[in-house]
């Protein structure tokens, strides 16, 4: 499945949950991480989570059971004329297979 995990959490406590994301997911921007898990995968990172997540800590998980029933791009202000322009973001489209 493909999965989205974003956090909000104090600046001093950032670092735990990039190297907590990183060991399964790929780091797309500051405090978003991204990718495809098992199940068994997505349960265990929930786990580790879970060990270091304080009640004031926001995350939030976007999942899709497989890459076809979702879009996702990257979205780029054209410096030229101010357009907003849509990309393909390639680590999404990246070993896609049709199951």
């Amino acid at each position: 499945m493909y999965v989205l995990v974003a956090y909000n959490v104090q600046a001093e406590r950032t670092e735990k949950f990039r190297k907590i994301l990183s060991k399964y997911l790929i780091h797309e921007q500051n405090s978003v991480f991204a990718g495809d898990l098992p199940m068994s995968e997505l349960k265990r990172l929930r786990g580790e989570i879970s060990k270091v997540a304080t009640a004031d800590d926001r995350l939030m998980e976007v999942i899709s059971e497989n890459r076809h029933n979702i879009s996702v791009s990257i979205l780029r202000k054209n410096e030229s004329n101010g357009v907003l322009e849509m990309e393909d973001h390639a680590h999404h489209l990246h070993g896609a297979d049709i199951l």
